[in-house]
């Protein structure tokens, strides 16, 4: 009996030694638990060629007349070493077929001037161009003496996939690229490209509604397997202009973009630019980057080294 007591007695005082101390360790007042926001950037650098050599590439879009000038290897990895912008103004309508190849060939020998050897000038004709009966434009520019190179829509998304997203990327993102005549939105879905055309940015000439465009654009985005929405690469033109005003360092490739509506609408195109931004914009989706240096017809470049 006496043994039984001084047991109950110790583990009372155990219990209430115990109690005594967490009572202590509680805080005085319930704070509510700061949820800390992870900032959104994307700090990712690709590699740097070893031993690469100089490509570059001329690009006729509905709106532009660019190339670019790329250092690449045997592996693909490339920098962006040149770059110049230009119009075709093909997207209004005009016959500009003799102004286009005259400024093909000025661009030509302009590239040679910077060191690419002829042999690796490459001419590639955006899907927009193709689509919209260019045929006598396209025969004239694939007399130029450039290898020419038409592009499918689902190959310029293939393209422009291979020169945007890391690899090590690939399978939690898709790409947006907001053209003139046409957007395209692409993810990779078990090895396949997959991508989904909807209006560009110059929807405005053919007096479409911006509601029209929002719910198209929106319901294309909605395709996109979740898995895929964690990141949104972006290229075109609108984005670039977007993008100008934020960008601080010049030499980063890539751009983490802000909400759509901090951005300015100067002009129509401007305006309809944000609308598909708008359309684009998931809160779920961690980050939107714009890739500055990359384009589909860099994707064509570096396809040819894999």
């Amino acid at each position: 009996m006496k043994l039984t007591l001084k047991v109950s007695i110790f583990a009372l005082i155990i219990v209430t030694a115990c109690e005594t101390k967490n009572q202590e360790s509680k805080p005085t007042t319930n704070k509510p638990i700061e949820l800390v926001e992870t900032p959104k950037t994307f700090d990712y650098q690709p590699q740097s060629p070893i031993n690469g050599e100089l490509n570059a590439v001329i690009e006729l879009g509905s709106l532009g007349l660019n190339y670019f000038i790329i250092d690449i290897d045997r592996k693909g990895r490339w920098i962006l070493k040149g770059q110049k912008f230009g119009r075709s103004n093909i997207i209004y309508g005009a016959d500009t077929s003799n102004e286009i190849i005259g400024n093909i060939m000025r661009f030509k020998e302009e590239i040679i001037g910077l060191g690419v050897d002829e042999s690796k000038i490459f001419l590639v004709a955006s899907s927009s161009v193709v689509e919209n009966n260019n045929i006598n434009l396209i025969e004239a520019i694939s007399n130029v003496g450039i290898p020419l190179k038409t592009v499918s829509p689902e190959e310029e998304a293939k393209y422009a996939m291979i020169a945007t997203i890391p690899r090590e990327f690939v399978d939690e993102s898709f790409l947006v690229d907001i053209g003139s005549g046409k957007t395209k939105i692409s993810w990779v879905n078990d090895a396949d490209t997959s991508t989904i055309e909807i209006y560009g940015s110059k929807y405005f000439l053919d007096d479409v509604q911006d509601t029209t465009v929002f719910r198209e654009v929106r319901n294309a985005l909605l395709k996109v397997p979740e898995e895929n929405r964690n990141l949104c690469f972006m290229l075109g033109g609108i984005v670039y202009e977007f993008s100008k005003a934020e960008v601080s360092n010049t030499n980063r490739r890539y751009h983490v973009m802000s909400n759509p509506d901090e951005y300015p609408t100067y002009n129509e195109k401007f305006k309809a630019g944000r609308v598909i931004y708008n359309a684009l914009y998931l809160p779920s989706t961690y980050s939107y980057i714009f890739d500055s240096y990359s384009n589909f017809s860099i994707g064509y470049l570096v396809s040819q080294k894999k």
